[in-house]
């Protein structure tokens, strides 16, 4: 693992983990990479805002950053696309924090709610020690195309790249 490597977990919306996978900026585009990070730059620590970009403006980003963490909402059409905690692992006491909030928010989400089986989904995101650390969950709606989808997989890729690592970062 080099020093810009990130980790992802991806958890369903029933809250169960899909596993856990290693990350780097050299996997992603600098050109995507530049643009998130521009867009973190031009906006602050607490920002919500359309995809600054013609053919993606129908795609929003709320994201709010605090002492090495962020939370990251992504909508298509205002539909929510996916959720996420970044945790830089910075501060472990702003990761526990940041973390509890997060799943404790997709907790009371009414999908989570009707899906789940397990009486504490997502409770495996506090046994993940690994860091940097992007956990997301895609809500699956079937109102948002595979295409939009699968663009907010992208931009959410650049974004954590740029959020987690210092090479994402500069």
């Amino acid at each position: 693992m080099t020093a810009s490597d990130y980790y992802v977990a991806p958890f369903a919306f029933d809250g169960e983990l899909e596993g856990i996978g290693k990350w780097s900026p050299s996997m992603l585009s600098p050109k995507w990479l530049s643009f998130c990070r521009t867009l973190l730059e031009g906006n602050g620590a607490s920002f919500q805002c359309a995809v600054p970009l013609p053919p993606l403006e129908h795609i929003s980003v709320h994201v709010t950053s605090l002492n090495g963490t962020a939370l990251v909402n992504f909508r298509v059409r205002d539909l929510p696309a996916t959720s996420a905690a970044a945790l830089t692992g910075a501060s472990p006491d702003a990761d526990s924090e940041v973390l509890r909030m997060f799943v404790d928010s997709l907790r009371e989400v009414p999908l989570v709610k009707e899906a789940t089986t397990s009486a504490a989904p997502f409770e495996a995101a506090f046994s993940i020690t690994a860091r940097p650390l992007y956990i997301v969950v895609p809500w699956a709606s079937p109102e948002i195309s595979d295409a939009d989808m699968e663009l907010v997989t992208q931009l959410q890729n650049h974004l954590a790249a740029v959020l987690l690592t210092s090479s994402g970062a500069t």
